[in-house]
């Protein structure tokens, strides 16, 4: 444990984000404290997380990391019903079946994950951290934080001013490390700038995906599950089915969940406000999406069970903001002060349909938790360039994502780009991305790769091997 000064206290929020910085940080700091709005009751759903009650999956990337972190996170989210998987989407993209790599591994047991819904994982995953045994370290503040105050030489954080659930306000000195888990608020810009810091004017960019989706949720008795066409391969992955629609069609995505505790999820897309809100406008809406094969006919069959025989399912409609990337990395050295990062979408949102938000995060804490260890302990403060390291190694792992899903979005009609950028703009990335794909379809190879890379377990480099790159640019498009 690092002993930079007797107390010390960063700061973070008790979104997914927040919950695995707090625990690695409580195994380098003396003191860790939560601030959060709403920490105070972990059964009480979370108003200020837009998709708390929507569909998620967790890549097998963010679950590899968290079984480090806690390694009874099986048993725990078994107990709090989630079901351990493969990491396999069962992917169709345009309505055409992407395989997942199940001959690369022994025994045919592909990476696993959890498969269980975004709320309870959550509740799960702060129980976790609250029993570590480094939860002796960490305090909870309900409240919000206000504003910073900067040394005389803005080099370093000083304290942080937090506004209680009552409407006192605290404030904490001797700061160690503030973290930004805001997510999409991104609060951290404000901070700096009403601490004082000049910031560049284009430091935040942003982009309207203009998506909504829609998630259904059902109550599913084991007796009607079993009678369910869904097939028995499918029965154990993180999703039963995933329909992508070709961009040219839309951002759409289509999807069968099977979560936790006897529920099952559909998932909806749309770039109109045309979305299912009741029962009977369900079966109609998915009629509608197109693909260059069709959707298969047992997940047509199984929606239409669910929604004869499990009354009254949830509808859960969000309209997904602006995706914006704080560019950090780009602030001219020493700037930043030398004890503030931002995680998760604190620092890039991403669109959330392609599924990497938690894993996003898991790079980031491995970037933090590697910068850590590097330092030397005891010391003092951290380095004067601490800020400035943690951006510029973040963003070499994570800007790709940024790069990679923007362009792909940039193919629908309804999405408008980045200011100073038109649709035209990853039109190569966009014919690329096809052929890939494509060839994923005929070559075990190909399959393999774009998963790695898809679960973020492998760089984009890895799609340039010369044989996948060969068979990727040979193979005729089906798109």
């Amino acid at each position: 444990m690092l002993n930079l000064v007797d107390s010390l206290f960063p700061y973070t929020g008790k979104s997914i984000a927040g919950t695995v910085v707090a625990r690695i940080l409580a195994d380098h700091f003396d003191r860790v404290i939560l601030v959060d709005p709403e920490i105070d009751d972990i059964e009480k759903p979370k108003t200020r997380i837009m998709q708390y009650n929507a569909s998620h999956i967790f890549l097998s990337l963010f679950a590899d990391g968290v079984r480090r972190l806690w390694p009874n996170f099986d048993s725990e989210m078994e107990a709090a019903g989630g079901r351990l998987v493969y990491a396999d989407l069962q992917l169709h993209y345009s309505g055409i079946a992407v395989p997942a790599p199940y001959g690369d591994y022994p025994g045919g047991r592909l990476p696993g994950t959890v498969a269980m819904s975004r709320s309870t994982a959550q509740k799960a995953l702060y129980g976790l951290l609250m029993k570590h045994p480094t939860a002796a370290n960490i305090t909870v503040c309900p409240g919000t934080v206000r504003s910073i105050e900067a040394s005389n030489s803005n080099t370093s954080i000083n304290s942080v001013i937090v506004r209680k659930l009552d409407g006192t306000q605290v404030s904490f000195n001797d700061i160690g490390l503030l973290v930004d888990c805001t997510g999409r608020t991104q609060a951290g810009i404000k901070w700096l700038e009403t601490a004082g810091l000049s910031l560049p004017d284009n430091l935040r960019c942003s982009y309207k995906p203009n998506i909504r989706y829609a998630t259904l949720c059902f109550s599913v008795s084991p007796e009607l599950e079993s009678r369910l066409p869904i097939p028995k391969s499918a029965m154990n992955t993180m999703s039963q089915y995933a329909h992508t629609q070709h961009f040219t069609y839309g951002l759409s995505v289509t999807a069968l969940l099977k979560t936790e505790n006897n529920t099952m999820q559909v998932m909806l897309t749309s770039s109109e406000d045309n979305l299912p809100r009741s029962v009977p406008e369900v079966l109609p809406f998915i009629s509608t999406i197109r693909g260059h094969a069709p959707i298969a006919p047992w997940f047509i069959k199984t929606v239409e069970i669910l929604c004869e025989q499990c009354p009254n399912p949830s509808f859960d409609i969000i309209k997904i903001p602006d995706q914006s990337y704080v560019r950090y990395h780009s602030v001219p050295a020493g700037t930043l002060p030398s004890n503030f990062i931002a995680v998760g979408d604190a620092n890039i949102q991403l669109n959330p349909v392609h599924g990497q938000g938690f894993a996003k995060v898991m790079l980031n804490a491995i970037t933090l938790n590697s910068l850590l260890h590097s330092l030397d302990s005891p010391a003092p403060t951290l380095p004067r360039d601490f800020s400035e390291s943690y951006f510029k190694k973040n963003a070499a792992r994570t800007e790709g994502l940024w790069d990679a899903t923007r362009l792909h979005d940039y193919g629908s009609l309804a999405c408008e780009p980045m200011a100073g950028e038109t649709r035209d703009i990853g039109h190569f990335a966009r014919w690329f991305e096809l052929k890939l794909i494509s060839a994923a379809t005929q070559y075990k190879e190909v399959a393999s790769v774009l998963w790695r890379v898809r679960n973020m377990i492998a760089a984009d480099r890895a799609l340039l091997a010369p044989t996948v790159l060969w068979k990727a640019l040979w193979t005729r498009s089906r798109f």
